[in-house]
């Protein structure tokens, strides 16, 4: 006869108001706390309770994963009558990872999911959730006494990336009384007395030890607890909802091997080639937590994308080697390939639209003025192309950071995951010192992207447009690197402009002899990575032969990765780059463009 499962029990009361308010809740914008202490002040509000039995149907199953959900039964208050429904079904689950809050310093939540039925025989769900803050220890009894939930019809699971029709909103608090209460209602089904309180002391541990994860300051917390943690598998193509998903590895002139990726749903004369920025990947293109660009650019008509992983992606484990690749090799060797590999693909007729970003787009730019590579349909190019330069604040570092990394630290890279890592050595230091700066959030691999990549608080984006799970999962987006691209950046950085490891080859002079295809150089206006460097490109092509072929956008309150990793880029970004891709390709007449600054 199998044994049976040791289980918990207890009782939890909480009170509060509820508030009609009928909205579509969308998992880019969930309400803030502020948002729901807003509705507290009206005069419609409603008492609203709920009195719950919560139980942990297996104790050893929870102890291995404390996310694991428990049971609840008991009843909460109808809405329109006033007197209380039991509840059909219901799930708890003590303590999660983030989805409902869009505080971008929560380490964890607590969720409850109830099912139940009113006089008229309509279905509602109720799901709330309580948040805890990163080391908020002041606010320990308000923030796990304290409940926000929504109601919407029907039954039906809250999941972080489907929209919901809300009904009504709500906060309820559980009361010192009541929590006193509820302490002397715990019980179990052990079989003694001794091992009850045994199993009742363990619960409360796994309770304790949860809340010093997210309370305790932070050279006492477990943060590498989240060294495997993962919203999504790495490198998933969960993200991309339509078409056929082809992965084509790519071996380069120099002997090494890249990757190069196909999103398509139908073949195209105009196909878009898009190149990420250093120690990012084609993963910052088919973001699942919301729209991404490839989703944008096959709703728009672009119907075949490819993506680019040059040897500067996150993906590629040779990056974490002290190499001495340059932007001059990804400019000969890696994109000249992924373009002829795509006309071998398409056919050598085919119309290619590139998109770059970052080194990516300062690599490309290189190629083409190099004459590696030709016969484009446009480029869009993000933040910096020929003519890169940084704050003085991140000059300070680029002189003096890479051979302190490398040749007296002993660094064979770094990387954003370094404040995950087990132990206590690796370049610990660097994110206890960026924290001892930074005050505008508290998750270590933000700090660390700014460490690695600019001045600024934070450096890489706006925080108002990056999701919670985005930022939630940076350590996966961004991939550690040695320190060679950085000296040749300096080098530039130096010269004020674009030029060859060797110093033999300026890319921006040479650019000014050739030809570009219709180009659209971008930029947010808060860019703190290469501040103002395309907007400098632009004006270097004045009284040039490629004066009306350049175009230059800035976005107001953006940064610099968000412009691609943003959560409101499909409503903010991605349609005016559509909107030049469609002016210079077949489906469109074809318009000459214009030179434009905004």
């Amino acid at each position: 006869m199998p044994k049976q499962a040791t289980a918990l029990k207890f009782h939890e009361r909480m009170s509060g108001f509820f508030v009609a308010k009928k909205f579509t809740l969308s998992p880019s914008s969930p309400l803030s706390q502020k948002e729901f202490e807003q509705e507290a002040e009206r005069f419609d509000r409603l008492p609203f309770e709920f009195n719950l039995t919560i139980q942990v149907p297996n104790l050893e199953k929870f102890f291995g994963d404390n996310s694991a959900p428990s049971m609840v039964a008991g009843t909460v208050t109808d809405i329109r009558f006033g007197d209380s429904l039991p509840i059909e079904e219901g799930y708890f689950h003590l303590f999660t990872r983030p989805a409902a809050s869009p505080d971008r310093n929560t380490a964890k939540e607590m969720h409850y999911t109830l099912f139940f039925t009113d006089r008229e025989k309509k279905k509602w769900t109720l799901f709330g959730y309580k948040n805890l803050l990163k080391e908020n220890t002041a606010d320990i009894w308000s923030q796990t006494t304290t409940l926000y939930f929504y109601l919407w019809e029907g039954h039906s699971l809250y999941e972080n990336f489907s929209d919901k029709t809300i009904t009504g909103v709500g906060i309820l608090k559980i009361s010192p009384a009541d929590f006193l209460k509820q302490l002397t209602t715990f019980r179990t089904n052990a079989p003694s007395a001794i091992k009850d309180k045994q199993v009742i002391l363990k619960y409360f541990k796994a309770f304790l030890g949860n809340l010093w994860e997210v309370y305790a300051p932070f050279v006492f917390s477990t943060t590498t607890q989240r060294w495997n943690e993962h919203f999504f598998p790495p490198q998933t193509i969960q993200g991309v909802h339509q078409g056929e998903c082809t992965l084509h590895p790519l071996d380069t002139r120099d002997g090494l091997s890249i990757s190069i990726q196909r999103f398509k749903t139908q073949p195209s004369q105009d196909v878009v080639l898009l190149i990420h920025g250093l120690t990012s990947s084609t993963d910052m293109f088919i973001m699942p937590e919301h729209e991404n660009l490839v989703n944008h650019l096959h709703k728009s008509g672009f119907s075949d994308v490819w993506s680019l992983d040059w040897r500067g992606s996150g993906r590629f484990t040779y990056n974490l080697t002290p190499h001495r690749y340059t932007i001059d090799d990804i400019a000969e060797y890696d994109i000249p390939r992924s373009l002829q590999h795509i006309r071998e693909q398409c056919g050598r007729d085919v119309r290619i639209h590139v998109i770059a970003h970052c080194v990516g787009s300062l690599a490309f730019m290189a190629s083409y003025a190099a004459g590696y590579v030709d016969n484009l349909a446009s480029i869009t190019a993000n933040s910096v192309s020929l003519t890169p330069q940084v704050h003085r604040p991140a000059m300070m570092k680029m002189m003096v950071g890479p051979e302190l990394l490398e040749n007296i630290l002993g660094y064979p890279y770094i990387s954003p995951r370094i404040p995950y890592m087990p132990g206590t050595t690796f370049g610990k230091w660097i994110p206890a010192m960026e924290r001892s700066l930074r005050h505008e959030c508290k998750e270590p691999a933000c700090h660390m992207i700014s460490f690695m990549w600019g001045w600024g608080f934070p450096a890489v984006f706006n925080h108002r447009n990056i999701h919670p799970t985005t930022h939630r999962r940076l350590a996966d987006l961004f991939g550690g690197t040695s320190f060679h691209y950085h000296k040749h950046i300096r080098k530039m950085l130096l010269q004020k402009q674009s030029v060859s490891w060797d110093g033999k080859i300026n890319y921006l002079e040479e650019m000014k002899k050739r030809k570009l295809p219709p180009t659209l150089l971008i930029s947010g206006a808060e860019n703190h990575i290469f501040p103002q460097s395309n907007r400098l490109t632009f004006e270097a092509f004045k009284g040039t032969l490629n004066e009306t072929q350049v175009q230059y956008r800035e976005f107001a309150h953006y940064g610099h990765q968000d412009i691609f990793m943003g959560q409101f880029c499909d409503q903010e970004i991605f349609p005016e780059l559509v909107q030049f891709l469609k002016q210079h390709s077949v489906q469109q007449p074809q318009t000459k463009a214009r030179l434009r600054i905004a």
